[in-house]
């Protein structure tokens, strides 16, 4: 019975290390934005200049994210039917 509640302890410490680095990543992000945002504040340029540039990064890196998905998709479509026409294969011959 030791042998047990033993096991069951080291499994609640697993899972309170995992939630100590999914915190650890969530601060970290919050810190990186609030820093972004500390920094368009106090940018010296003004804000319609700041805001321009923003919206033209934006849009590129959109650009990118979307081609980046539609090739990752086309990728994820043509294994699919491979492993479609596999599985339909295997279902005939069963």
């Amino acid at each position: 019975m030791a042998n047990y509640k033993g096991k069951k302890e080291e499994k609640s410490h697993k899972g309170a290390e995992e939630m100590k680095n999914s915190d650890i990543f969530g601060y970290t992000l919050l810190i990186f934005g609030l820093g972004v945002i500390a920094g368009l504040l106090i940018a010296p340029r003004k804000g319609e200049d700041t805001r321009k540039i923003v919206m033209e990064h934006m849009e590129g890196c959109c650009g990118k994210t979307c081609e980046f998905i539609k090739e990752k998709a086309a990728k994820i479509k043509k294994h699919a039917g491979k492993y479609e026409k596999l599985l339909r294969k295997d279902l005939e011959e069963a």
